[in-house]
């Protein structure tokens, strides 16, 4: 052989023929149970092979790109399970944690093969390749069927879109939380300046109210002293009434608490339902002359109910309908009986009417 070209240590056919002599000897004297307790009895053991070199007719160009190649391969693999277990201290909160661990020692292993590949060129452990190999399947098959166990999983994982379309729906949520949340506030803040209202105007209104009360009531001691007085008695005495009604609706409006909470106090009382209707229209027409109000009804029907509740409907009504009514001159309000134990009142006019 020329010495430039590249050189055989042992000629093939003499090591194939000690290889398979071996072979023979260990089927013919060993069972099973002896193959397995010399495998790891033996497991460092390289008399019964060559080294690599020696096996076959490697060139050096061959042998190199061999062994370089496998080294490459075993560094890679060394680094990306370095760079997976730094992610894996660093972020705690990883999912299938589990799964990365048995990535790292699957490739950890799939590279140990490789650096025992290119170590047999001059180290033939066999045996020490065979069991690196059974651990790197071993550890591939729980691999893939962990891996197979969370593909459901790693399928319903959200993608960054719908991750950020989550934040940005969140955010949304929070700004109209922040919105309700002041509009709450400013809601308190009116109600609190409401009742700041109410309590001054109840100091403000009951002052007049209670001047016009005691003036009425001289007024009353002077028609009864004069007898040339008693056409204004009856006067006096509506005023009066009326002033006992507006204190009434004053006290209502002040009592915030019951009227926030629906409670607003009901007086029941049995009365004579055609007067109370002919007593608002008195009531409605001193301001308003222009207008002719006719009232329909049984003049006998008497109701039970709260009478200053019932008369301040039937005033709005009626007001209403002068208000709305500038161009007519008529108003009719008629009432009837509702079965035994209600009564119909209607304020009917002329004027633009409602939808």
């Amino acid at each position: 052989m020329d010495t430039k070209s590249a050189a055989v240590f042992l000629k093939p056919d003499s090591i194939c023929s000690l290889c398979q002599n071996h072979k023979a000897v260990n089927k013919a004297q060993l069972s099973f149970g002896g193959q397995f307790k010399e495998f790891f009895a033996k497991l460092f053991d390289t008399h019964d092979w060559p080294s690599r070199w020696h096996c076959g007719t490697w060139t050096d160009f061959h042998g190199w790109l061999y062994i370089i190649s496998d080294l490459f391969i075993w560094a890679a693999y060394f680094a990306i399970p370095i760079l997976l277990y730094r992610i894996v201290l660093k972020r705690k909160d990883i999912p299938f944690l589990k799964v990365f661990w048995l990535f790292i020692a699957f490739i950890l292993l799939c590279g140990l093969t490789h650096l025992v590949d290119a170590g047999m060129f001059w180290w033939p452990v066999y045996r020490i390749s065979a069991s690196v190999r059974f651990a790197t399947a071993v550890v591939s098959v729980f691999t893939v069927f962990a891996l197979y166990k969370i593909v459901p999983l790693i399928n319903n994982l959200r993608t960054v879109e719908q991750l950020e379309f989550q934040i940005e729906e969140r955010k949304r949520a929070e700004q109209i939380v922040q919105q309700q949340q002041l509009q709450q506030q400013a809601t308190e803040e009116l109600m609190r300046k409401k009742d700041e209202f109410m309590s001054i105007a109840s100091h403000e209104l009951k002052t007049p109210i209670t001047s016009v009360k005691a003036s009425l009531q001289i007024v009353e001691r002077l028609v009864k002293k004069h007898k040339e007085l008693e056409p204004v008695s009856p006067l006096v005495e509506k005023a009066g009434n009326q002033v006992n009604k507006l204190t009434g609706i004053i006290n209502d409006l002040l009592d915030v608490t019951r009227i926030q909470a629906g409670k607003l106090q009901l007086n029941i009382t049995e009365f004579s339902l055609p007067g109370l209707i002919n007593e608002s229209v008195e009531q409605c027409q001193i301001l308003d002359k222009r207008h002719k109000v006719t009232v329909k009804g049984d003049p006998q029907i008497t109701v039970s109910a709260d009478r200053n509740r019932v008369e301040q409907v039937l005033s709005n009504l009626i007001n209403n309908a002068i208000k709305y009514s500038p161009e007519s001159e008529e108003l009719l309000i008629t009432y009837d009986r509702q079965g035994d134990k209600s009564a119909k009142v209607s304020v009917t006019d002329y004027g633009i009417g409602i939808s």
